[in-house]
């Protein structure tokens, strides 16, 4: 009987390449033909996610099988600290080997691209150990870290010179600076941010305007800052000014409900105010019907922006409750919009499931059992209310399914 093989080998990578996402089965065909390892190995290994329980044994099996390392693409680090924390030992023992991470280890990632942190509490030491070595890492993530002090972020970022893409969550107030950041050395290389997402209530703004300060943000082309406080929307306008002369894409989240007798009595607060915004093509601002009390000041951003080559206006719909689902105001949204109308392409309703894992209180769909918001009622009204102002024909819908 011929040993040769049924598939011929590119066939055979092709449908491990369809498993990239299945690392059980990718397992199994690891061990099933001597042929398929390579193949499979790639995929198992392009997306590893350490805590606590295994954060020992990636090292070791990193060192007696060192090749593994050209696999990894994507690293993710969790930790726990706080609120978060059901074992505080779990805690102790990440950050034991975060301090203990031997040199050869982020030598050997020359391929990670992606680095993302969650949970972690961040010092100088652990940068200086592991994080500052990740050379080739291209987007860092931190979701609810705590950084000692804001020195630990720009000596991290500064050591990630191929780094075009920030993402921060939810990460811990940053504290004062105990020194000044050092500044780089000359002919030292620079990270060249394209991407910046801001996605918490923290004074992330600090971020935007160091990096204005330091000159780093003449390449950003994308920018997302959600849950926007209001009074937040003067900083904002700040950091728009600086990066308007290359911004194409921005997204806006207005995230608390302060009313306007609250801004009234807030002497000190001034009427945010933005310069134009010349490359800007796509605008998504955030409607989530649990906040409702945002829109108005989401109106009121949507009112004062000026974007003359505007050509995608997006609304990203989270819904909440089914009751405020329909009290969204598509009539004044519209009346808002129409001063774009001239010029935009497409106007998107993207409207965001609720998440499978959170509490069943409301589907977006119309699965037979469940409370749902009726996406053909919303769509008729959306439809209605820009029809109204002409722009019927420039209205289209998604659904999307988290």
């Amino acid at each position: 009987m011929s040993l040769n093989p049924l598939l011929p080998p590119e066939l055979c990578d092709q449908i491990l390449d369809h498993l990239e996402d299945d690392k059980r089965t990718l397992r199994v065909c690891a061990l099933t033909a001597r042929s398929w390892l390579p193949r499979a190995q790639y995929h198992i290994f392009r997306s590893i996610y350490l805590d606590w329980s295994n954060c020992y044994s990636f090292t070791r099996l990193l060192a007696s099988n060192p090749a593994l390392a050209d696999y990894v693409n994507t690293l993710e680090i969790e930790g726990a600290f706080g609120i978060f924390s059901m074992d505080r030992l779990h805690g102790a023992t990440l950050d034991a080997w975060l301090r203990a991470i031997p040199p050869w280890l982020p030598a050997r990632l020359t391929s990670l691209t992606k680095l993302e942190l969650a949970l972690l509490t961040i010092d100088a030491d652990i940068v200086q150990r592991f994080f500052g070595h990740l050379h080739s890492v291209k987007h860092l993530t931190l979701w609810a870290c705590a950084l000692t002090t804001f020195d630990v972020f720009a000596e991290m970022f500064f050591a990630l010179p191929q780094l075009t893409r920030l993402t921060i969550a939810f990460t811990q107030e940053w504290e004062a600076n105990p020194h000044p950041v050092s500044p780089l050395g000359q002919g030292e290389p620079r990270p060249r941010l394209e991407e910046i997402e801001l996605t918490s209530s923290c004074d992330n703004f600090k971020v935007l305007r160091w990096l204005v300060a330091e000159g780093l943000h003449h390449s950003v082309h994308t920018l997302s800052c959600t849950r926007v406080p209001w009074a937040g929307l003067s900083p904002l306008g700040d950091a728009l000014n600086a990066f308007a002369p290359t911004l194409q894409n921005l997204r806006i989240g207005v995230g608390d409900s302060t009313t306007a007798t609250d801004l009234a009595s807030d002497k000190g607060w001034t009427s945010p105010t933005f310069a134009p915004l010349p490359a800007l093509t796509t605008l998504t601002l955030d409607v989530h019907t649990a906040r409702l009390s945002a829109v108005p000041y989401t109106l009121y951003l949507l009112s004062q922006l000026s974007a003359p080559a505007l050509r995608d206006l997006v609304f990203a719909v989270k819904c909440g409750e089914y009751d405020t689902a329909s009290l969204i105001p598509w009539k004044r949204i519209a009346e808002v919009s129409a001063r774009f109308a001239p010029r935009l392409a497409r106007v998107l309703i993207s409207v965001r499931e609720r998440e499978s894992a959170e509490p069943e209180l409301v589907r977006v769909g119309t699965r037979v059992g469940i409370a749902a918001v009726d996406l053909e009622e919303m769509e008729r009204n959306v439809r209605v209310a820009f029809g109204a102002q002409r722009m019927g024909g420039l209205v289209a819908f998604e659904h999307v399914v988290r």
